[in-house]
């Protein structure tokens, strides 16, 4: 789930650009989500505030904040229809219990509902799952060795998730095609 938000009021002063906040039932959290199928009942969650270090994020003495929370795909059993609202309520209520301003100025949330209408499969937007073998260097390769000239970008593809990772997966990938074809051209 990922709630982006305009709120008014500063960050509390020992926030950082981003916030990691760990729930304490660690081995129920992956439960929920990985047989269960539901959401995480101590979740942990994800804040960033991109106004921290751009202030022209948000205006003076406001915040701007991206806040995830892990969630089941569309395989899992949470009906996001009719628990979209709550869910979300719920997520804020946290971070506000965090101490983080609330007051929305504006605001959308996101859940695997939203993701799976933007063509994700079972609505995660983060493509592989995140088991050991299925991150880093073990993600699949940029380029496919059974077809010359075909080569992958995106989150799907090493190094993995997140902005800062697809933005270098791509660059990996135009390494990958210069050197493609320079070598084809020197055959």
């Amino acid at each position: 789930m990922l709630w982006l938000a305009g709120v008014r009021g500063p960050m509390p002063a020992d926030a950082a650009h981003h916030n990691i906040h760990f729930g304490t039932e660690w081995a129920g959290a992956f439960e929920d989500l990985l047989e269960r199928g539901t959401t995480m009942q101590d979740p942990s969650i994800l804040v960033t505030a991109p106004s921290v270090s751009d202030p022209s994020m948000a205006p003076p003495g406001d915040t701007s904040l991206y806040v995830l929370e892990p969630a089941p795909n569309l395989d899992g059993t949470v009906d996001w229809p009719a628990e979209r609202e709550r869910r979300r309520d719920d997520l804020v209520a946290r971070v506000a219990a965090l101490g983080y301003p609330t007051e929305v100025v504006v605001d959308e949330f996101l859940d695997p509902t939203d993701w799976e209408a933007q063509g994700m499969a079972h609505g995660t937007p983060f493509a592989l799952a995140h088991t050991f073998f299925q991150t880093g260097a073990f993600r699949a390769a940029n380029r496919d060795r059974r077809i010359p000239g075909v080569f992958f970008t995106g989150s799907s593809t090493t190094p993995g998730v997140g902005v800062p990772m697809v933005l270098i997966s791509g660059r990996l990938a135009a390494e990958r095609v210069r050197a493609w074809d320079r070598e084809r051209r020197r055959v």
